[in-house]
């Protein structure tokens, strides 16, 4: 039996019991009765819940990532484990691969290691409905962190970048400075780059009156060359882009060496934003204007959630970052 239990036991959340074991005054005396009676019942004593956690924790963080060589990725594994050392936890990593429809699997190898909590690194694994109640079913029994996802849930906490509102101020910004044939370049169906590509069709439309060409491009490939060869094709069915807004820093390195490849001037004749702010948009030539996701600070909020959570408190589940544009070589206002 563990903290989680006796919150089922007694109908209340497990930041209910944790303030009940931690003689928090934020708690009705009825409610602290019928806890600390289930606790009796069960021949449990406040001191075992001493940090608001089950019995024989492994001071454990699961973690659950799709490929950890993704540059965004590895860098919020990087972030995670120091930062979970720091504060005497060690990690447990699970790579799912980008096939999420085995999800399931992975969450319970995680659980089967009695980890405390679960990571879940990228918005794909909410893209079903399945994986979406699987992970609130989770969340009954151990606590959530989604990084750069949104899903309402107890126990689920999530931290995420507002890219709607980042790409729509990305094609904003590309307008007012002449450009007229916006090109938004993505490779996920994800619910991060659903939110990127609405805010980037949002700002085009706010613009049709003045007769602008905009529309989207999936690359389904992620080699370099296929990529190359989908925007060669492009160019010669549709239009050459004046303006490109990439859905991440790679697909914008390949973007410059489309340019490169053309003869095209950048930034006058070709604007380019990356996104996320990443080592490829600073060691390429010339470098890339892109869009900071802030992937520290998304990572270094959810591990302070965590900690409050584990002593608990009731922090808010979901939190909401506000976009910031690093200009660099490819575009400036």
């Amino acid at each position: 039996m563990n903290i989680y239990d006796i919150a089922n036991r007694a109908n209340v959340s497990i930041a209910t019991v944790s303030r009940v074991i931690n003689n928090s005054p934020k708690v009705s005396e009825k409610t602290r009765k019928k806890v600390l009676d289930i606790v009796d019942e069960l021949g449990f004593t406040p001191n075992v819940f001493a940090r608001g956690l089950g019995l024989n924790t492994m001071k454990t963080i699961g973690i659950l990532c799709s490929d950890p060589s993704d540059i965004y990725v590895a860098g919020a594994l990087s972030c995670f484990e120091k930062m979970l050392r720091k504060n005497g936890y060690d990690s447990l990593l699970c790579c799912s691969g980008y096939d999420t429809k085995n999800l399931k699997k992975y969450m319970d190898i995680l659980i089967s290691k009695s980890v405390d909590a679960v990571i879940m690194i990228g918005s794909k694994y909410i893209s079903s409905r399945d994986n979406k109640n699987l992970i609130k079913t989770t969340a009954k029994s151990l606590p959530i962190f989604l990084i750069n996802g949104s899903l309402k849930g107890e126990n689920i906490y999530c931290a995420y970048y507002d890219d709607f509102n980042a790409t729509k101020k990305c094609t904003d910004m590309l307008y007012e400075a002449g450009k007229r044939k916006l090109l938004f370049l993505y490779n996920s169906t994800s619910q991060s780059a659903k939110r990127k590509l609405d805010g980037f069709m949002k700002g085009c439309k706010e613009y049709e009156h003045s007769g602008i060409l905009f529309t989207s491009l999936l690359c389904t490939e992620n080699d370099i060359e296929s990529i190359l060869s989908v925007l060669f094709k492009f160019g010669k069915e549709n239009f050459i882009p004046d303006g490109i807004i990439a859905s991440d820093d790679f697909l914008a390195m390949i973007a410059l060496k489309f340019a490169k490849q053309n003869n095209i001037s950048l930034p006058e004749d070709l604007s380019i934003i990356g996104y996320d702010n990443s080592i490829f948009s600073k060691v390429s030539y010339p470098e890339l204007t892109t869009v900071d996701s802030r992937l520290f600070d998304l990572c270094s909020h959810s591990v302070n959630t965590l900690l409050e959570v584990f002593d608990g408190q009731t922090p808010e589940n979901i939190t909401i970052f506000e976009p910031v544009i690093i200009e660099r070589d490819t575009f400036r206002t």
